[in-house]
């Protein structure tokens, strides 16, 4: 015999079952691409505008179809380090800085954040201070090293926390 506590157990699990089925669609039909900074993005980490400041940017498409814009690339694995936020992630992009102005990088040099190479040890200030800059080549990224002098290459798996905290302790020195 049907109880009313088995109908709603019944009724809650078909409900769950038709939502869960329900999510995957959704991601697959969100668009994820980089789009033009705007004059009014802010910084997902550190709430500043973003637009008009110098160095690589950053981007990331969410599961869920929002955008998370970054000022820098430091901020953008200052997210991603995050225990929740990986899960979230479907693509991260950053600018390519061998094909950019440093100064006033295009928002036609996106290149996928996983594939890029990051210069980190360098003396050329980004949005927030010391940051990776982030190349679609070596080639370019040790080109870019040789003409600055100084720098350490790193691919996407190899920056840390310690990394970043190298980064702000570089900056912490040079306002000193």
């Amino acid at each position: 015999m049907l109880t009313r506590r088995k109908f709603i157990i019944v009724v809650g699990g078909v409900t769950l079952a038709g939502l869960a089925g329900c999510g995957g669609e959704e991601e697959v039909a969100v668009a994820c691409e980089p789009r033009p900074f705007r004059d009014d993005d802010e910084c997902a980490v550190c709430g500043m505008f973003i637009s008009h400041y110098p160095g690589p940017k950053a981007q990331a498409c969410l599961r869920n179809g929002r955008l998370l814009t970054f000022c820098s690339t430091s901020d953008m694995f200052v997210w991603l380090l995050q225990p929740d936020s990986v899960p979230q992630l479907r693509k991260a992009y950053v600018h390519d800085m061998g094909i950019t102005d440093w100064e006033h990088p295009s928002d036609d040099a996106f290149i996928d954040a996983e594939l890029a190479v990051y210069v980190t040890e360098h003396p050329v200030m980004g949005a927030m201070g010391p940051t990776l800059a982030s190349f679609g080549s070596e080639e370019d990224a040790r080109a870019f090293m040789a003409e600055q002098g100084e720098g350490r290459l790193l691919g996407y798996e190899e920056v840390d926390v310690q990394v970043l905290n190298d980064l702000a302790r570089a900056h912490i020195e040079r306002m000193m």
